[in-house]
């Protein structure tokens, strides 16, 4: 039962961080751009950054929490596991994202502040 739940919550994990993560990409772009206007070329490369550093903290984080998986006999504890496991992935994803949005801000603001 317990390769079962494992792959489950790889599947499912990966999935929810891989779309969260593209979407983020492409919504972000707008709010990065307009924060940069005149440095399209750096913008982008922020936002491909966020994204690469999202992806690998998100899907590292989700294998490395299977080693403190605990042991599942039933359907019950399968879906009370993933549960659990996908809650703190979504916590974190959360986290990140305001996290992010706040050092893209604290970015421009040190460039606006040197322009001046």
């Amino acid at each position: 039962m317990n390769q079962i739940t494992y792959i489950c919550y790889i599947l499912i994990s990966s999935t929810i961080v891989i779309l969260v993560g593209n979407w983020c990409y492409k919504n972000g772009k707008v709010y990065i751009l307009s924060y940069f206007p005149n440095e399209i070329n750096f913008g982008n490369g922020i936002n491909k950054l966020l994204r690469i550093a999202y992806y690998l903290l998100n899907l590292g984080l989700a294998v490395w929490s299977l080693h403190f998986m605990r042991e599942i006999d039933t359907s019950t504890e399968m879906i009370l596991e993933i549960s659990t496991r996908l809650s703190y992935i979504l916590l974190i994803i959360a986290s990140l994202h305001f996290i992010n949005i706040y050092n893209v801000y604290l970015i421009h603001k040190h460039f606006k502040s040197q322009t001046k």
